[in-house]
């Protein structure tokens, strides 16, 4: 874990690294109206191949891009929390401090900050911004208390408390004299730099030109910044540390309707496994257009197979599990593995709409033999029911099967309790599995699906043909729904409140290469 830095050297540090949020402020603030185009990424090849973590912002005050961040800067809460408490560390580092005065006449184009490995539990920073003005740069860090402090390879050095700074090449350059060193060296051709790491060239190499700010990780980065941390940091790190992971980038674009965030990960084939299987996503057809939140995946039929395999339902049902199949395969004929998984082999769509008096939850998978499947769910309708029994349910007490008609369509329904159950029903070529009969009305009805959602369009209109998993989240509708059973008592909810409320809905669409794999995913605002 990384450790707490304390005293004069955590506000210079905090300080320092604050110039690069309020960078990204003065950049947004200048806007100016020149063609879209990529940012410029020559920090990276001041910061050692090994860093732990690289967080590289856009200040090239002529792009689109930073006109569209400012606007969603605006509308958070939180950004703008962020954005005012950079500006206070700053004032602290340096009393009257001013972005107009200290920062706007001698700043470039880009500025980055690195977290460095220095073999210790305390990461090492180091901040790079582009320079236009070198001599206005050298007047604020002598405001900021910068004194003479030797050389380098004939490159001046200025300490700044406990960091150094130089000027190297077109950049300034601020963290521990380690690092400065490593830039100096980086600049001459003597040093490894991180331009020239395989990973972060194939992260990074095709990030949208759009971009305000991009993140690269590589693996021990996630690892050590991430994964051992508590929270959303810690949720973030077990997501994108996957087998086989050796880098990841993430770039953050604002659009008219909202923000993309892409995650670009980089795998080793061998230590990874089977990826997911990329499919078609046509049964988002199936879905209605009023359903709150949707899924799109193939490989179910796998991790059903693992339940059968390894009990992961339980004890009991795993126990209930291994005699139906036994009892199905010589009574009936039926096998669970070769006549039940492979209806879940290609995609499933599962979808949640609002419902009194709880939401209905349903699952869509195609067949190709209607008979077959609807024989093989008849047969597994006598374990399904014991399955759900209660424990000490007596003869004559386990729920059983009905049969109903839901639109012509022939339906069954398992009562569990009161107000819950399980039914499904197949046709048209679908089998479709739902907590209420009103589901499977809805997917013959086909009144009208969620792909003509204005939202889900937003969110999700641009996404490649072939994903390996398709999510929508209507995110009003959500939180209206977690509001009213008690959401908003929670602490941690409250915090987030007023910035999740400024989100319509979530988009995301995931697609797989032999070594890569991308996740797009796309907040719309209000």
């Amino acid at each position: 874990m990384i450790e707490r830095l304390t005293g004069r050297r955590a506000l210079l540090v905090a300080g320092i690294a604050g110039v690069l949020a309020v960078a990204l402020v003065l950049a947004l603030r200048l806007g100016g109206t020149t063609e879209e185009q990529g940012p410029p990424t020559g920090a990276a090849r001041l910061v050692p191949a090994g860093a732990l973590a690289y967080l590289h912002v856009s200040t090239d005050t002529d792009r689109e891009a930073t006109r569209r961040a400012l606007d969603v800067v605006a509308r958070f809460p939180g950004l703008r929390a962020m954005r005012d408490g950079a500006l206070t560390r700053l004032q602290a580092l340096r009393p009257g401090f001013s972005v107009r005065r200290d920062l706007e006449p001698w700043m470039g184009e880009e500025a980055a900050v690195a977290l460095l490995d220095t073999g210790g539990p305390a990461a090492g920073t180091l901040l790079v911004v582009e320079v236009r003005d070198s001599r206005r740069a050298q007047a604020f860090l002598a405001r900021a208390g910068a004194r003479p402090a030797g050389a380098y390879r004939g490159t001046a050095l200025s300490s700044l408390g406990a960091l150094s700074a130089a000027f190297v090449g077109s950049h300034l350059v601020v963290g521990q004299a380690p690092g400065v060193r490593f830039a100096v060296d980086a600049h001459g051709g003597r040093a490894r730099a991180l331009a020239a790491d395989p990973v972060f060239r194939r992260a990074t190499g095709d990030l949208p030109a759009r971009r305000a700010a991009d993140l690269y990780l590589p693996a021990a980065g996630v690892t050590r910044l991430l994964r051992e941390r508590a929270g959303l940091a810690g949720a973030a790190g077990s997501l994108l540390d996957q087998a086989g992971l050796r880098g990841v980038s993430l770039a953050l674009s604002a659009r008219d309707r909202g923000v993309e965030v892409l995650v670009h990960s980089v795998h080793d084939r061998r230590a990874r496994g089977d990826a997911a299987r990329p499919f078609v996503p046509a049964l988002v057809s199936a879905v209605p257009r009023d359903a709150m939140a949707y899924i799109g995946l193939t490989g179910l039929d796998r991790a059903l197979a693992r339940v059968l395999r390894d009990g992961l339902a339980g004890e009991r049902a795993a126990r209930l599990v291994g005699r139906a199949r036994l009892e199905l395969s010589r009574r009936a004929g039926v096998d669970l593995r070769a006549d039940v998984l492979p209806l879940f082999q290609g995609e499933v769509a599962v979808w949640l709409a609002p419902a009194q008096p709880s939401p209905i939850l349903t699952l869509v998978a195609a067949t190709r033999n209607e008979a077959t499947t609807r024989e093989a769910f008849a047969q597994l309708q006598a374990p399904l029911a014991r399955l759900f029994a209660p424990p000490n349910a007596g003869p004559g007490q386990a729920p059983v099967f009905e049969q109903r008609t839901v639109d012509g369509v022939e339906a069954f329904l398992l009562r569990l309790a009161p107000g819950v159950e399980l039914d499904y029903a197949v046709f048209d070529g679908k089998l479709v599995v739902s907590t209420a009969l009103d589901g499977i009305r809805k997917v013959k009805r086909s009144g009208g699906s969620i792909a003509a959602d204005g939202s889900f369009a937003a969110a999700l209109g641009d996404r490649p043909d072939r994903v390996t998993s398709l999510v929508f989240l209507d995110l009003s509708q959500l939180l209206g729904l977690a509001e009213r059973t008690g959401l908003t008592e929670s602490p941690a909810y409250q915090r987030l409140r007023d910035d999740l409320r400024q989100v319509r809905a979530i988009g995301i669409a995931a697609s797989d290469g032999e070594t890569d794999s991308t996740t797009e995913l796309f907040l719309q605002t209000t």
